[in-house]
């Protein structure tokens, strides 16, 4: 699987499990056509998001969404 940048939707990220990480930055894990992704993205300013990095999530990641489904 190699998730395209074009694949991530603002639908995305109202179903993503969505946390902060590191240097102002977030992660989203969520539910692509082709799987179970994670991206990590930062905010500009109040309307507007730069995606900085999207692959495949890992087992733990794929875990934390599904219990966010329960």
């Amino acid at each position: 699987m190699h998730p395209d940048f074009a694949s991530i939707t603002p639908e995305f990220f109202l179903e993503a499990v969505i946390f902060q990480t590191k240097q102002g930055r977030f992660a989203a894990i969520g539910r692509l056509a082709d799987g179970t992704v994670t991206t990590i993205f930062a905010a500009l300013g109040t309307q507007g998001i730069a995606i900085i990095s999207l692959r495949p999530a890992s087992k733990k990641e794929i875990a934390a969404y599904d219990e966010k489904e329960v």
